[in-house]
């Protein structure tokens, strides 16, 4: 009776979990309540891999607009209706993200489609402003004519999350040469950030725009995820352009300009991603639990839409398990009271889609089962 009870679970603020090793490993059969986002890729629109996603949980498909342009995001939209298709049962059960660009800048592409070009420390790096141009492993063509006006020598660039940083070393009217600090395999199109440095670029400016009214409109997105937000008014912008529709706006907090004025951009929002990529290259690492916390229980309290996102099972991008910090991050999102966590790379480009979305359900159906 109740006595059992007590001894099986312990109470920790609002959370119960089990206290003995046998309820740890039980297994309960449970419905998924966390939407799981998957950023849709080369490895995963076929209409085939799309009813295997479904099967495991995926709730949302997400077109990022930094890769592709919209004939090959309505392939993918295209494809979930031949998936729909063949499993008529799962027909509706999926919605639909859009992710803008924004104003972020983005390294080019290299002469091999989806390739990756390993990076040595102590090598020279070029950046090129002039986009046309295919890289290799000794230069680079970035999406931000003004980058070589705004960084001088000894400033840090960094790319791809982090995972490469750059020395600015000399800067030239169309280019920048930089130092590389640590070895990387970099891949296509990968962000890059300069701390520091407030880029000239508008959140919602005309491709953002292009984006919103000949795309998300038109294919009747369910939500569009804005980038880079900075001030509610970049929201009343978007909000804007999406011709009446019902479509929600996921205020995406990328930088420090975000978290500053977070109150009034969650008042403008109705949801939030907690974009932890690039706003790990903007904040302290040791200070973005902290900034993760804050914004899933302000968005929770709210009664508003709140997703975890990046990184969340990146390793699993090379392999079928996660690691054990991965593994206890996306039960914490779930505990923190996130709504939705997002796969990015992990799905778009990884070898095991399918299991990485199955390995995610999993661990939000056991973190669930913890939120009494």
């Amino acid at each position: 009776g109740v006595a059992r009870a007590s001894k099986e679970t312990f109470q920790q603020s609002s959370f119960k979990y089990p206290s003995l090793y046998e309820q740890i490993a039980s297994t309960n059969p449970r419905e998924k309540k966390t939407d799981i986002i998957c950023t849709i890729g080369p490895k995963s629109w076929d209409p085939a891999v799309l009813i295997e996603l479904i099967d495991s949980g995926m709730n949302i498909i997400r077109c990022n607009m930094s890769h592709g342009d919209h004939e090959e995001q309505s392939m993918k939209l295209a494809n979930l209706q031949k998936a729909y298709e063949m499993r008529p049962d799962l027909k509706g059960k999926v919605k639909v993200l859009m992710d803008t660009r924004g104003p972020e800048i983005r390294t080019g592409t290299f002469a091999e489609y989806n390739s990756k070009k390993e990076l040595k420390a102590g090598q020279e790096l070029k950046l090129l402003t002039d986009y046309s141009i295919k890289g290799d492993n000794t230069q680079v063509a970035i999406t931000y004519p003004q980058l070589p006006r705004d960084v001088e020598p000894g400033q840090r660039i960094l790319v791809q999350d982090g995972t490469l940083v750059l020395e600015v070393k000399s800067t030239g009217a169309d280019f920048v040469i930089c130092t590389v600090v640590n070895s990387c395999k970099l891949g296509e199109k990968k962000n890059v950030n300069v701390p520091g440095v407030k880029v000239d670029l508008p959140v919602v400016g005309e491709r953002e725009i292009k984006d919103i009214v000949e795309w998300a409109v038109p294919n009747n997105a369910d939500y569009i995820a804005l980038s880079f937000v900075q001030s509610p008014d970049d929201v009343k912008e978007c909000r804007k352009h999406c011709a009446g529709k019902p479509i929600k706006i996921i205020s995406k907090i990328e930088n420090v300009e975000g978290l500053k004025n977070f109150d009034a951009i969650l008042a403008e929002s109705d949801g939030i991603m907690v974009a932890r990529g690039d706003l790990g290259m903007e904040i302290p690492m040791e200070k973005i639990w902290m900034a993760q916390k804050m914004m899933i229980s302000k968005t929770k309290a709210a009664g508003k839409y709140v997703v975890c996102a990046t990184e969340m099972l990146a390793s699993m991008e090379d392999k079928p398990f996660p690691t054990r910090a991965e593994a206890v991050d996306v039960a914490n999102a779930v505990l923190d009271g996130a709504t939705a966590v997002m796969l990015s790379s992990e799905t778009a480009m990884g070898k095991f889609p399918v299991v990485t979305v199955n390995t995610m359900r999993r661990i939000c159906e056991e973190a669930e089962h913890a939120l009494a």
